[in-house]
């Protein structure tokens, strides 16, 4: 079925009650047509190229993309270096994503913040998805921004000393680190308020060189589930949470996202 969009309008007081009106005619929920554009994502467990804008595929392939999974399998002796540094400031609050590329001295830079799908207009089908881009730029850098980079993890432990066992809550405040350095390929992560917290040097140097204009969301206190159940709290809501833990060279205990 082809559906020709001239003008698209979307009204709702959220996410859940927004609609599609074509022609005054509202014809699908903005939460079926999510899962209906999703159901071909579903078949692709590794992370595609290029799926921090695609909010459906960020969704179903998430945790592979913090992994790398799209260049883990490339990293070899011949590769160029590729860091992508990933800081969690609460999923649903805030995500800032930070890929790094020697080769081509870019760094593509995404801020995911919430939704506002109060009122927006677009002019074709996939502008339906653009409330959950974010903020996306790519930065011009030096091969110093670089070879930087690489010396704060090196400094950092990252491709040293694996953080097995660091949990990492999707309601709390964290860094992921996939890499190709050197022809290898390297996973850690990191949790706050860890005691190495304040070794990770490398994201005051990407916080610098980051040039959207959107505050970070400072670390802070937050409960989650888990906590909550430990202290038998009632009435608890998963929401849209997820636990994961860092494991050899890989993220193991995957939680969902839904």
């Amino acid at each position: 079925m082809v559906l020709k969009l001239l003008s698209i309008k979307i009204k709702a007081a959220g996410v859940k009650n927004a609609g599609i009106k074509v022609s005054g005619t509202k014809f699908l929920g903005l939460k079926g047509v999510a899962f209906a554009c999703a159901l071909g994502a579903l078949s692709a467990c590794t992370a595609e190229k290029n799926i921090d804008g695609n909010p459906l595929l960020r969704k179903f392939q998430w945790f592979s993309y913090l992994e790398g999974g799209d260049f883990k399998a490339s990293c070899t002796s011949n590769s160029a270096n590729r860091y992508r540094l990933v800081y969690n400031g609460v999923y649903t609050e805030q995500v800032r994503i930070y890929d790094v590329f020697e080769d081509g001295l870019l760094m593509h830079t995404r801020v995911v913040l919430p939704a506002d799908a109060k009122t927006f207009e677009v002019g074709s089908f996939s502008g339906l998805l653009n409330p959950w881009r974010g903020t996306f730029k790519d930065i011009e850098l030096k091969l110093s921004d670089v070879n930087g980079l690489a010396k704060d993890l090196v400094d950092a432990g990252v491709f040293s000393v694996p953080n097995v066992g660091e949990e990492l809550s999707s309601k709390g405040f964290f860094w992921t680190i996939a890499a190709c350095h050197k022809g290898q390929y390297y996973f850690n992560g990191y949790a706050w308020p860890a005691e190495n917290w304040s070794k990770l040097v490398f994201a005051e140097r990407l916080f610098a060189l980051d040039t959207i204009q959107i505050d970070l969301n400072q670390p802070r206190k937050t409960r989650t589930t888990r906590m909550m159940r430990k202290t038998k709290t009632s009435n608890v809501s998963r929401g849209k949470e997820f636990h994961l833990k860092v494991g050899e060279n890989r993220l193991v205990g995957l939680g969902t996202l839904f």
